[in-house]
């Protein structure tokens, strides 16, 4: 499960949002988890919140005013509220120098207590996704992912059926890829699933005859990607169409796929001979973005027909000469 320490945390995002070590450096060693981001009542990071608890409690000048004004018999309770057992870390930002019943509080209860020069507002914008990239859940597929016209695109299929070869004809088209072979998925948001390659297999695609190729080395910097946020599945499949297919050719193999808890559009082509599947794929994409949009070209066609054959002119009559 993936797991994000206090101490990493603020190594690498210490020169972005200029954080120092206040006290608690205790708590350097304490983890969050993937399994605290799904605990009822408990939310990953926000404004001092003594109802609702925070994993990292992030105090701006307010909440420092709040706490600094208290009456002295609530001062040190608050304070042992603020770094209880289940706060990660708590941010002190704007610049404003820590309350010395903070400090106190955060040596105790052994929690990080850090601070910021940037405001309170930014501090969580940057801290929230990078956490919940962090601790997203990650599995792995087979595939090739690429980006097609800034459309995160995983193709799928069973082996040797070609794949590989459509991803470099893609690439020589000038789109990007992500990932060959493996492809690392892990979810960053409520309805995103981001994909990325494992490291070994980096800038590398397989292609039967040819070998393992660089793709950076042979196209260029701009012909591989870091990361894409999936957007669509695209299924290569035997040239055998399923009846509905062959009896209706208004029909698509479309529908969705789930992966991570998010459901992923799906689009299903034929490898058959003469076909070009780089053009489809790059339709196929086009058309997701119209759906997106809300234009679906298949029902404006239908609904067209329909209206014809309502009205009476649904055409010239094909037998006369």
């Amino acid at each position: 499960m993936p797991r994000l320490s206090v101490q990493r945390l603020f190594d690498e995002r210490r020169g972005r949002l200029g954080l120092t070590w206040a006290a608690g450096t205790a708590g350097a060693t304490r983890e969050l988890d993937g399994e605290m981001l799904h605990r009822p009542g408990v939310g990953l990071i926000g404004h001092l919140n003594l109802v609702h608890q925070m994993l990292v409690q992030v105090l701006g000048p307010r909440e420092v005013q709040y706490v600094e004004g208290l009456e002295a018999a609530l001062r040190a309770p608050t304070a042992q509220r603020i770094f209880a057992p289940d706060t990660m870390c708590a941010i002190v930002t704007d610049g404003v120098r820590a309350p010395a019943i903070l400090l106190e509080a955060a040596e105790k209860a052994g929690v990080a207590l850090l601070t910021s020069t940037e405001p309170s507002q930014h501090v969580i914008n940057v801290l929230r996704p990078y956490m919940q990239q962090e601790l997203g859940e990650i599995t792995t597929l087979h595939g090739v992912m690429l980006d097609v016209l800034e459309i995160g695109v995983l193709i799928t299929g069973e082996s040797s059926i070609g794949k590989s070869e459509l991803a470099l004809e893609l690439v020589s088209r000038g789109h990007g890829l992500v990932a060959d072979d493996v492809v690392e998925l892990q979810q960053i948001g409520p309805d995103t699933v981001q994909g990325r390659c494992p490291p070994m297999l980096r800038d590398f695609l397989e292609v039967r005859g040819l070998g393992v190729l660089n793709i950076r080395s042979i196209f260029g910097e701009t012909a591989v990607r870091p990361r894409k946020a999936l957007r669509l599945i695209v299924h290569l499949d035997q040239p055998e169409v399923v009846p509905e297919v062959r009896n209706n050719r208004l029909a698509t193999r479309s529908g969705t796929q789930e992966i991570l808890g998010v459901e992923i559009p799906t689009v299903t082509l034929a490898v058959a001979p003469g076909r070009n599947l780089a053009v489809l794929v790059e339709a196929a994409v086009r058309n997701h973005i119209l759906l997106t949009r809300g234009i679906d070209s298949t029902r404006e066609f239908i609904a067209r027909q329909e209206a014809a054959i309502r009205s009476g002119s649904a055409g010239p009559d094909e037998t006369s000469d």
